[in-house]
């Protein structure tokens, strides 16, 4: 387990655990098709921040690395009830957030926040749009920014300097 999740009932770290499988369908299968380039760009994505984060997050990154691709498509598997409905289960999903990322000692929740945010909109580019302009479709922007979770505030710079 990791130190920063002490806080957290098990319900509360799994969700952690599946924020980025969920980030992933929600952002990559906002016009319907998860594919797989967004699927092999979220892998490649948690592999390089396993290793690439300024040791902060590392270890997070490291467990959900594992099996990421497998766990995104078991939970996108287990929600093909169309467009709608799979978006509104992950922003509720998403929503509690809201109450896990506070309890988080700083500067975690907002690390995680930040990480969240960053992941999705990577998701959302992936594909690359018309010579690198209009990279986000209109669909993914609605959700790029992950509105469902409230922002947390970046801690004091005196006492986290270089946070991100």
């Amino acid at each position: 387990m990791l130190r920063e999740f002490n806080t957290l009932t098990p319900e509360e770290q799994q969700l952690m655990f599946d924020a980025i499988p969920l980030i992933t369908i929600l952002v990559g299968a906002a016009d319907n098709v998860l594919d797989e380039v967004e699927l092999s760009e979220a892998q490649r994505l948690a592999d390089i921040r396993s290793y690439n984060n300024r040791g902060r997050l590392n270890a997070y990154y490291e467990i959900i690395d594992e099996g990421l691709s497998e766990r995104i498509q078991q939970l996108y598997n287990g929600m093909q009830n169309g467009v709608e409905e799979r978006e509104r289960y992950i922003v509720a999903e998403l929503s509690k957030l809201n109450d896990i990322l506070p309890k988080l000692r700083e500067p975690y929740g907002y690390l995680y926040y930040h990480n969240f945010r960053t992941f999705a909109r990577h998701i959302a580019e992936c594909h690359g749009g018309f010579l690198r302009f209009i990279t986000i479709g209109p669909k993914e922007a609605k959700v790029v920014d992950l509105p469902m979770i409230k922002p947390v505030p970046k801690p004091p710079e005196d006492e986290y300097p270089n946070l991100i």
